[in-house]
């Protein structure tokens, strides 16, 4: 059973052990999503499990998988750039290739909880139409 690190879009986290075809326990429905998120520039990536339907049923956006997402697929952390490609409600990251992660992988992703924590607090009204933004994406077919 791999370990994984469950996050929330409220930033709560905890690490978690589960059968791969478990996950949906975590997220609220299927599992057949999952995308390659980074949070460091090193080149080290883990996959985000995520509820593909989330964002549709009006599920909060999930800032940090957002912003690894961004990361891995451009080199740009900005993840208020492009609200369309947010992902919503929770998520477990584990490794690249379904494997476990580990403490120092952990401290990455929480590092990018901090970011998220610290941009929310500086930036609270861009926040606040990045989120708007994506609940209102999540409403209507793109």
């Amino acid at each position: 059973m791999p370990t994984g690190f469950l996050v929330s879009p409220d930033l709560s986290h905890r690490a978690v052990t589960f059968e791969l075809e478990h996950a949906n326990e975590f997220l609220g429905g299927v599992t057949d999503d999952r995308v390659s998120v980074a949070f460091q520039e090193d080149g080290t990536t883990f996959a985000a499990l995520y509820n593909p339907e989330a964002k549709a049923r009006g599920a909060e956006p999930n800032p940090v998988a957002s912003l690894g997402r961004n990361e891995a697929a451009t080199g740009n952390s900005a993840f208020l750039a492009d609200p369309t490609t947010a992902i919503s409600g929770p998520v477990v990251f584990i490794g690249a290739e379904g494997q476990d992660i580990g403490l120092d992988d952990i401290e990455r992703i929480r590092d990018g909880i901090r970011a998220v924590r610290t941009y929310r607090e500086d930036n609270e009204d861009e926040y606040r139409y990045w989120r708007a933004a994506v609940l209102n994406l999540g409403r209507f077919d793109v």
